[in-house]
């Protein structure tokens, strides 16, 4: 049962009576018991960081892609393997491709993964 239903069965009210209130009739809610369920309602993407430190990161990486979360990549750690960290990219850049979304650097150490309807602007911003 949601959250939903059981708040829309302690809430109703037989309206036209009017008899004193009796405590045993209530039940005390936890909010931590319903906080998860209350903060996933609505979201639609996830920004996830993470880092890549070799050829077996990819496929949780790809996963975060498909799933149209957005990805923070640190890949400062697998820089010294150059054909690794090439082959990384270049399935990162195929699995935003499929999705159309888009891939780009940010720096020299991180790179970033955005799902579809996400657009990367490339132009710094910059104060006239």
């Amino acid at each position: 049962m949601s959250l939903k239903e059981k708040l829309q069965g302690f809430l109703r009210v037989e309206r036209g009576k009017k008899n004193p209130v009796n405590n045993d009739d209530y039940v005390n809610l936890e909010l931590e018991d319903y906080e998860a369920e209350l903060r996933e309602e609505g979201v639609k993407m996830y920004v996830k960081i993470a880092e890549l430190t070799g050829l077996y990161d990819v496929p949780e990486l790809r996963k975060e892609i498909y799933e149209g979360n957005m990805v923070i990549l640190d890949i400062s750690l697998a820089k010294h393997d150059k054909v690794v960290l090439e082959k990384a990219i270049k399935d990162l850049k195929m699995a935003a491709m499929d999705i159309n979304g888009d891939i780009a650097g940010i720096g020299d150490d991180y790179v970033i993964i955005v799902p579809m309807g996400v657009k990367i602007e490339r132009k710094k911003i910059k104060s006239s």
